[in-house]
Parts: C-alpha cells; sequence; structure tokens
C-alpha cells in the first residue's frame, strides 16, 4: 500500500515564526499548534474578553418590624416600631475635672524630679555604652570569621535536604494526580445532580420562599450572614431579568461544550461584590403601617467593554516521555494561554478553576491576569519563537503504560515506553465478524511519542486504548507545527514526536535546582572582608598635653594666616599710593 504525504509550507520562504511577524493571528485562530522539540501542544479553546467595566443591579425587598433584632442599635433607636430605647446613667463632671487635674500634677512633679535625679547617670551611661559599643564591633568582627564555616556546613546540609525533596515530589505528583482524578469525579456528580428532577424541584421551593412581599427573619438572616456572592435571594422571575440584563449590558457570549453548566451559575461567577443597604421608612411614602424600611441588596457585575478586541485562548497540554529510562515532562508552563493578535500582549491561567473561570464555556470572567509581553528570556516565549530553548526546565513524574490525550476531533497525542504495534481498521468493518475485520485490517506502529491523526470512519486499536475517527465538520480546527525552521501545517496520519524530543535533548534541566544550590556555596566559600574603621577617644578624655599640642597648633596657623592676609594689604596699599 502507498502512503501519500502532502505537506503545506506556509511562509517557509519568507522568514522563521516569530508571533510578532504574524499580527493578524491567522495562524493562530482555530488551529492546533505543536511544538516537537518540547513535547508542548496548543489546544485552541475559543475567544476571551477581559472584563474591565463594572454594572450593577438592586433588589428591594420590604421589611417588618420582625426584622428589627437585625439592624444596627443606632438605626433601630430612631424607629419607633421597633421599640428599642436606651438609658444613659449622668455623672458628675466637677468631680472628674478635679481628680484629673490632681493627678496630672502628682504625675509631672514625680516625673520632673526622677528625670533631674536621673540626668547626670544618663550621661555616664551614654559615654560607656559607646566605649563598649567600639569594643564589640572589635569582637563582632572576629566572630564573623568564625561563622563563616558554619554557613558553609548549613548550606551542604541544605544542599543534601533538596536531594530529599526531590526524591519526595514525585510522591507527591502521584497523590496529586489521585486528587485530580477525585476532584474531576465529584464535579460530573455535581452537575449530575443538578440536572435532575429533585434537585430542580428543590431549587424552585426554595425560591419560591422568597418571592413573598417581606422576607422572614429566618431567611433574612440567612441572605445577610451567608457571606457569599450569590443570586439564590432572587425569585424566578427577577432572576431572569437580571440575568439577561447583564448579558445585554456585558454583550456576553458563550461556547457550547459537553457538561455546560447553567447561564445563571455563569453569571453568578461574574459578581465581584454585594451591598445591602437599608433604608427606613421615613425616607418615603409607606402605605404599609408594619413596614419599618426597605432592604436594598446591590450586585456588581465585571463584564467587559462591548468595543474590546479578543483573545485567542488556548489550553496547553505538555506530554510525559521516556529519557534515560525515566519519565520526564516539561515543567512551569500554565494550563491556559491566551494572545491579543493586535498588540501581542499574552495573559497566563496557572488554576483558573480557583477563581472560578470556566474558559471551555466563558467568554470573560471575573478575575483578569495580568497583561504581558512575549518575553524571549521565558521557556514559553522561546517556544512561540521558535528560539533555542535555554530557558525551560523538565521534572520527573510518576511512570504510567500509555498517556492518551485528545487535542481536536480526531487529532491525538500518545506517549508510551515503546513503540507500539496497532491495528487501523474502518469502522464498519469493526463491527462485523472478527475474520473479516482482521483480512481487511491494516498493522500500524505508534512511535513512543505520537501525534495521531485518525482518518473520519476509522478506527486504530492499540493495546490499551482505542482511537476513533469521527466525521469531519465545517469549522474542524487545523494542525500547525513549530520547529526550528518556522511554521507550516501538515495532512498526515502519524508524526513521530519522540524523534525530534530525542534529537534536541540539550535543554533538559531536570537538576537546575542543584545548580542553583552549588552557586550559593561557592558564593559562600568566598572570604568576607569587613571593613576597619578608626575609633577616637570622646573630647572630654583627651590628656592634657595632646589638648594643649593641638590648640598650640591651631593658634599658629591661624596667626600665619593673619600675619599673611595683612602683609599682603600693606603691599597693595604702598603701590596703590606710589601710582
Amino acid at each position: 500500500m502507498k502512503y501519500y504525504l502532502i505537506v503545506f509550507l506556509s511562509l517557509l520562504s519568507i522568514l522563521p515564526l516569530t508571533v510578532h511577524a504574524h499580527s493578524d493571528g491567522s495562524f493562530w485562530k482555530n488551529s492546533t499548534v505543536a511544538h516537537l522539540e518540547a513535547g508542548l501542544f496548543f489546544d485552541y479553546v475559543g475567544l476571551y474578553k477581559p472584563s474591565n467595566t463594572i454594572i450593577h443591579n438592586s433588589a428591594i425587598f420590604p421589611m417588618t418590624t420582625e426584622a428589627c433584632h437585625l439592624l444596627p442599635l443606632s438605626d433601630a433607636a430612631d424607629i419607633p416600631l421597633c421599640n428599642v430605647t436606651t438609658h444613659r446613667h449622668k455623672r458628675s463632671r466637677s468631680r472628674l475635672i478635679s481628680l484629673g487635674v490632681g493627678t496630672i500634677s502628682m504625675g509631672l512633679s514625680i516625673a520632673n524630679s526622677i528625670q533631674l535625679l536621673n540626668l547626670q547617670e544618663q550621661v555616664e551611661m551614654i559615654e560607656n555604652t559607646l566605649s563598649e559599643f567600639s569594643q564589640t564591633i572589635q569582637i563582632h568582627e572576629a566572630k564573623l570569621a568564625k561563622i563563616q564555616p558554619n554557613q558553609i556546613k548549613i548550606a551542604e546540609e541544605l544542599q543534601v535536604t533538596q536531594h530529599a525533596i526531590n526524591d519526595i515530589i514525585p510522591v507527591l505528583d502521584s497523590h496529586s494526580q489521585a486528587l485530580n482524578t477525585l476532584k474531576t469525579g465529584i464535579e460530573r456528580l455535581h452537575i449530575n445532580f443538578q440536572r435532575s428532577s429533585i434537585y430542580l424541584a428543590i431549587t424552585q421551593i426554595f425560591r419560591n420562599q422568597l418571592t413573598l412581599n417581606f422576607l422572614s427573619p429566618d431567611d433574612l438572616q440567612k441572605v445577610i450572614f451567608r457571606n457569599q456572592l450569590t443570586l439564590n435571594f432572587l425569585s424566578p422571575d427577577d432572576l431572569q431579568k437580571v440575568v439577561y440584563h447583564v448579558i445585554e449590558q456585558g454583550n456576553l457570549t458563550f461556547n457550547a461544550h459537553h457538561g455546560s453548566i447553567p447561564i445563571v451559575e455563569i453569571i453568578t461567577k461574574l459578581l465581584v461584590r454585594q451591598q445591602i443597604d437599608f433604608i427606613p421608612s421615613s425616607q418615603y411614602k409607606n402605605q404599609n403601617p408594619q413596614e419599618i424600611g426597605r432592604l436594598v441588596i446591590t450586585s456588581f457585575f465585571a463584564v467587559p467593554q462591548q468595543e474590546q478586541t479578543s483573545f485567542h485562548v488556548y489550553k496547553l497540554l505538555t506530554m510525559p516521555y521516556l529519557y534515560k529510562n525515566r519519565t520526564i515532562q516539561l515543567s512551569h508552563i500554565p494550563r491556559y494561554w491566551a494572545i491579543n493578535p493586535t498588540d501581542n500582549t499574552t495573559m497566563e491561567w496557572h488554576d483558573p478553576e480557583e477563581s472560578g473561570c470556566n474558559l471551555q464555556l466563558m467568554t470573560s470572567c471575573r478575575d483578569t491576569p495580568p497583561l504581558r509581553t512575549i518575553s524571549k528570556d521565558s521557556c514559553l516565549g522561546q517556544i512561540i519563537g521558535s528560539l533555542p530553548l535555554s530557558s525551560c526546565h523538565a521534572n520527573y513524574v510518576s511512570h504510567s503504560e500509555a498517556f492518551v490525550r485528545q487535542l481536536t476531533d480526531n487529532i491525538w497525542v500518545t506517549s508510551s515506553s515503546e513503540s507500539l504495534y496497532c491495528l487501523k481498521i474502518p469502522k464498519i468493518e469493526y463491527r462485523t465478524s472478527n475474520h473479516q475485520t482482521l483480512n481487511k485490517s491494516q498493522q500500524i506502529i505508534l512511535p513512543p511519542v505520537a501525534l495521531v491523526n485518525v482518518t473520519p470512519g476509522y478506527t486504530i486499536l492499540c493495546p490499551g486504548f482505542t482511537l476513533v475517527g469521527r466525521p469531519r465538520t465545517s469549522n474542524v480546527s487545523s494542525l500547525i507545527i513549530l520547529n526550528d525552521m518556522g511554521l507550516f501545517s501538515i495532512n498526515m496520519s502519524i508524526v513521530d514526536v519522540s524523534r525530534h524530543l530525542t534529537d534536541n535533548t540539550t535543554w533538559f534541566k531536570t537538576n537546575w535546582t542543584e545548580q542553583r544550590m552549588q552557586e550559593i556555596i561557592n558564593d559562600l566559600r568566598q572570604p568576607i572582608t569587613v571593613p576597619t574603621t578608626r575609633q577616637f577617644p570622646p573630647i572630654h578624655k583627651w590628656s592634657l598635653n595632646m589638648l594643649v599640642t593641638k590648640l598650640t597648633f591651631f593658634g599658629l596657623a591661624a596667626s600665619s594666616i593673619y600675619l599673611a592676609f595683612r602683609r599682603c594689604r600693606t603691599t597693595n596699599h604702598q603701590t596703590l599710593r606710589i601710582i
């Protein structure tokens, strides 16, 4: 059977790839980008607009006398219906004034007496302290020479501790993967529970309890003291109005994705602040005599501006691979990365779920990371610009039999310890008898790290996993590969990623922390030079001979200067007289 390899070189003859050379973003939008030398893949997610505008919406609830205990005491005292009074006992002002004056005068007299008695002692103490301080400095200079060898020993012990930490990191990584698996399962169960009819019935009953003309004390306490941003206090009709008001004001759009959450939860995640205000009934016309005021709950939402350039968001996937009988993986890479095609500014998310941001569904989030420029000194900037990977690092990960991830509909990434022998069979033949399947199947070999493009209508059977080729859609994403030569699109079945990884192993830095620790130890081994300062005794402790000698020297110098100045003046005067 003949294989045909179709390679589309794009702009290869013009110049190498840089992000600044393609400001229109035509190579990035709706594309899956792969960097084979680093084992990094950019999976296009969608568009994103930073939230830089705040809009608000207020909900008003009437309050009756049953909610008086929730008000501050100062406000409740001004409302007659609450019947809250306070009493204050007056004190004798004259007694307090006389007692205060006497206490102050006695304290001042005692303080003055103590200061006069201790003034001379403090002067002598300061002189002794200065002399002791000069001696202490000399002692510290001697101690520094002894402390330096101890610092070197401590640094060596820190290096041993670092080795122990490096051995513990793979165990922690395995525990982290197990926790992530449990977290994913819990989220799926939560989504299924939300879709159930029981949850919808409970939610509807709870919301109907808050649609009365006034809130009960228990419900009001839940709303005020829950200490979390929520819209559950609104009735279904009001909730619908608020949701569509935020969507209209923010010009929000959403991405349809498997396992999507309700729109109301997405809008709730845009909440940045909620403010509760109480308006007494005396400030407006009240028709209900039992109404003491109104509770106003104002919700503030973060939305993007309508005229704003969108960012292209990518999900970054790093591939584990075998290197010197150990599995390593590119480290210090964010989970999501976005770029603005207009000015090439970027944003990074390492854990967007912590701030309630689901980039698979939401095109705008409450918290926006800081804008950055592509730096040539960072690992990600060197990967995007096809530069030498001098700033990239790798760490050891736990070994697994096979690592399989789906980038797009028919593009898969596989990683294993050795090459895999697989079968490529048509989808129709896969459902028939085994004898016909084996007759029309095709044997293929997957490299240890491979990028597989499954043909639509075919299935690839491998030991431990199966790759299915789905029918192509109109908006299918293209595959772009970054390498040292530039950027080009490919249309092929299997790409040997392991060959590019083994040919470019110079950037692997798994022991970079040990190198830094060794540099610190070398710096500590350098001798420490302590500047010495000359000590001068106090002027009142100078000897009489030294004092007389210095005064005589200064007197002679002043007399010489005065005589020279007077002689010069006399000479000038005689010269003028002769003229």
